[in-house]
């Protein structure tokens, strides 16, 4: 049986492009912002470190796992952030498999600013699971502002990074979601087939997200002969979204390059 222990961890606002790190038993978590983009919003980036041998949760985790819980409605001088996620790694504890991170991992923030003249003051209510042979349900509080055109060479390059781990949009003929369509299964456990391009035909790991109220399994090579074709299974016990109206995340990862692409049945 797991064992779960609970931590908070509580970080005022720091006026730096970097805020500080709020130190948990097996991570500790910080905040940073970096320029306006080209369209005028704010990028930052929320930072998560890992003790030795932990690891913590896509925004999907799979069979088992806490998935990531953001709040920053206490933030000041923000409007629409958009949160971006790293693809993941398969983990398989010998009980169930989980999609996850280990060591380190930046996942990018886009910022809409109500006042480009005024600072930022970005203030973040986090839960996290952090596990090993124990999972800990983690909170932390962490804050930065953000004065207007502030630099800063440290989260310039940590965001810079981040978004290099970011799923970039499919690439037609290269890495891409050729068809998704339904199998069989019931309408409890519907069972689809997902059709992929990868012009290098090496390995790949498929990631497949449909509605809030659905849980995915693991995609399995079905057929195809060149391993183009996936089928994975979904439980909807207790699911409001219609069959008719799912629509997909597909995240292909292959080698250094992974595209996220959304898709509805054929």
């Amino acid at each position: 049986m797991t064992a779960f222990v609970a931590t908070v961890v509580l970080s005022g606002p720091v006026s730096a492009a970097v805020g500080m790190w709020s130190e948990g038993d097996r991570a500790r978590v910080r905040l940073l912002t970096g320029g306006l983009d080209a369209d005028g919003a704010l990028t930052g980036a929320i930072e998560i470190e890992l003790a030795p041998g932990w690891h913590t949760y896509w925004r999907t985790p799979g069979a088992a796992g806490i998935p990531p819980r953001s709040d920053f409605s206490m933030s000041g001088n923000v409007g629409d952030l958009t949160i971006r996620y790293p693809a993941p790694h398969r983990y398989d504890d010998g009980y169930a498999i989980s999609n996850v991170y280990q060591g380190r991992v930046v996942l990018p923030l886009v910022i809409d600013v109500g006042d480009v003249t005024r600072p930022v003051d970005l203030r973040l209510s986090l839960d996290i699971g952090v596990c090993h042979d124990v999972c800990i349900p983690a909170h932390f509080d962490v804050a930065v502002e953000a004065p207007p055109g502030a630099t800063d060479a440290e989260a310039a390059r940590v965001i810079t990074d981040a978004w290099t781990q970011v799923p970039g949009p499919p690439e037609p003929a290269v890495l891409a979601v050729a068809g998704l369509e339904r199998t069989g299964g019931t309408d409890r456990r519907p069972e689809y087939a997902v059709t992929i391009v990868n012009a290098d035909a090496g390995p790949v790991d498929v990631f497949v997200e449909g509605p809030a109220d659905w849980y995915a399994g693991v995609p399995e090579p079905s057929g195809g002969g060149d391993g183009s074709i996936y089928s994975v299974a979904f439980d909807r016990l207790g699911a409001k979204t219609p069959i008719d109206q799912a629509r997909f995340v597909v995240t292909i990862v292959a080698g250094n390059r992974a595209i996220e692409q959304t898709v509805g049945p054929d």
